[in-house]
């Protein structure tokens, strides 16, 4: 059980340094006991079938490590949403512009 556990602590602190670096205040407890859950839901897969545990310990380092590349859905989606949030904010700036220029062409200085 000590790789589960320290896989566990490892994402514990991944979402805590994250959440830090990027907002400057603590996660909410939910964020946290969710992580919690994970990882004792496959705490109780390890215990259920012994043959399981280190593929089962080797999913979870495989979870943190995915959490500290941020290729989890969660950063995923993050990444879109900027993607989006710029490509409307380009589009908008777009649209402001060309109908100057649109009105403004014919005519001679």
């Amino acid at each position: 059980m000590g790789g589960l556990a320290g896989a566990w602590l490892l994402g514990e602190a991944i979402v805590i340094w994250r959440q830090v670096h990027k907002s400057r205040r603590l996660p909410v407890p939910g964020q946290l006991l969710g992580i919690t859950g994970l990882f004792a839901a496959l705490a109780l897969v390890a215990d259920a079938s012994g043959s399981a545990r280190p593929v089962v310990t080797l999913l979870a380092w495989g979870i943190d490590l995915a959490g500290l590349l941020e290729v989890l859905p969660a950063g995923l989606l993050g990444d879109i949403q900027a993607a989006q949030s710029s490509e409307a904010t380009a589009e908008g700036e777009g649209a402001a512009t060309g109908g100057g220029e649109e009105g403004s062409g014919g005519q001679l200085a």
